[in-house]
């Protein structure tokens, strides 16, 4: 099958996983045509042209998927050589990531009806680690979350771990559970902890909260972003405000149920230089922190259904960014294996003085420690980095059905579809992938796409 589709191709196709024309005189000659059938038309292939892999190269874009294609192998050999052991789920990531929209891989074949021109458009990968296939996961789960979300008023709060910590989470990745099981410990706390009334009642907050493992300069630092509604329900349904969070009690709490946690998952491991050095810096914590473990819990103005789906959003956006995106991507020398990129300081979001903040830092560093610093941030098969608690949780007992949702479900609607490739590349990059440069709308061709592993006597 692959080899029909060859043979309609030019050879440029090859080097191309996304679109059939890469030459500047067909490139000219499509715009030409464009522009008879209409402005619209003109423009939608002029934005198609400028997206090309080959235009966007020309135009000095460079991709992650480019960068590891170039370097992976050698990377994985030096690991092998020094007997640097590689996650199965960074192996399988990455493949993927590097394979996604390959020919080889299957394709959906389309063709214009009118003037009988082809597009091909090589499967998805559906790696969390691709740029783009990471991104629609994303919104899918930010979708999910907003589809959770009752209408009442929301907060961001931001749990943090000591620097002293973070080798420990890096070592033994299950402690993810734990650090995820400290913030339910203290959130449950809050309202059950000190009421025999509120624990009779089974009174509980609702939150979502997501695990982010980098910082803006791609270090490992391990920290939880959730989002809480400000009520309390029962098991009776009843609704309560509950807006008052204070910070030294957060602060403290989550620092002792962290490193009770972490003192019983070690003790499990049972490694004694490890529970030696934990203890070590456990005594050195609670010496220098009094106050506890950074909390950061801003309370927003939420007086309208409006102000809550903003906050909402930022954090549904906010808590899916991947590590690193291709834009802050400065160059990148194939010759010297250099790469050059910037990030701005997350210090600096809070001040106001531009003479104050510490500025945008710029990075120059070895393609290898680059990639190194991402793929440390790949979660391991099967692992939620998004999880449900308290009335928000899959398994509670509490029941928000009637309570009324945030969003409606013609907007949870209208996210869905957004989710769908065509509409996500027009919403994205101004274009309609499967408008022919002669106005007609190109159409599937079952015949001639390609799934590997899958032939037309299997039906």
């Amino acid at each position: 099958m692959a080899s029909i589709v060859t043979d309609y191709l030019p050879l440029e196709i090859k080097s191309n996983p996304y679109y059939v024309h890469a030459k500047r005189g067909y490139l000219s000659h499509l715009l030409l045509d464009a522009a008879k059938a209409g402005q619209d038309v003109y423009e939608n292939e002029y934005n198609k042209l400028n997206n090309l892999a080959y235009a966007r190269k020309e135009n000095n874009h460079i991709t992650i998927q480019e960068v590891f294609k170039d370097n992976w192998g050698y990377f994985v050999e030096y690991c092998n050589r020094k007997s640097i052991p590689l996650r199965d789920a960074i192996l399988s990531n990455v493949d993927s990531m590097i394979n996604c929209r390959n020919f080889n891989s299957g394709y959906l074949f389309y063709e214009c009806p009118n003037c009988h021109d082809i597009y091909v458009r090589g499967l998805s990968c559906h790696s969390r680690f691709c740029v783009s296939c990471g991104k629609k996961y994303r919104d899918a789960r930010a979708n999910e979350i907003s589809k959770t979300c009752i209408y009442a008023p929301h907060r961001h709060i931001t749990w943090t771990i000591a620097e002293e910590l973070r080798w420990f989470f890096q070592k033994y990745r299950d402690l993810f559970d734990e650090l995820f099981g400290a913030v339910n410990d203290v959130l449950t706390h809050l309202i059950q902890g000190k009421s025999k009334a509120a624990r009779k009642r089974n009174e509980r907050l609702g939150f979502i909260s997501t695990l982010h493992t980098f910082g803006r300069d791609l270090k490992f630092n391990p920290h939880i972003h959730t989002l809480i509604a400000e009520c309390t329900i029962d098991k009776n349904g009843k609704r309560k405000p509950y807006s008052y969070f204070n910070y030294d009690s957060l602060r403290k709490s989550f620092m002792n149920q962290l490193l009770k946690r972490m003192y019983k998952f070690l003790k499990g491991i049972n490694d004694k230089n490890d529970i030696d050095e934990f203890f070590k810096i456990k005594k050195e914590l609670y010496k220098k922190n009094e106050s506890g473990f950074y909390v950061h819990a801003p309370q927003k103005e939420c007086k309208n259904p409006n102000q809550i789906k903003k906050i909402v959003n930022y954090v549904c956006r906010y808590a899916g960014h991947p590590a690193m995106s291709e834009s802050r991507i400065i160059s990148y020398n194939k010759d010297t294996k250099m790469i050059y990129y910037y990030y701005d300081p997350h210090e600096d979001d809070a001040i106001i003085n531009e003479n104050d903040k510490i500025g945008r830092q710029y990075v120059t560093e070895s393609v290898f420690d680059f990639i190194a610093k991402l793929i440390v941030h790949i979660p391991n098969k099967a692992v939620h980095t998004t999880r449900y608690y308290g009335f928000y949780a899959n398994h509670s007992s509490l029941d928000i059905m009637h309570q009324p949702k945030l969003f409606k479900w013609k907007e949870i609607a209208k996210m869905k579809s957004n989710l769908n490739w065509r509409v996500r590349l027009i919403s994205s990059y101004k274009y309609d992938p499967l408008l022919c440069h002669c106005g007609a709308t190109l159409e599937i061709v079952p015949d001639l796409c390609y799934f590997v592993g899958y032939s037309k006597e299997d039906g």
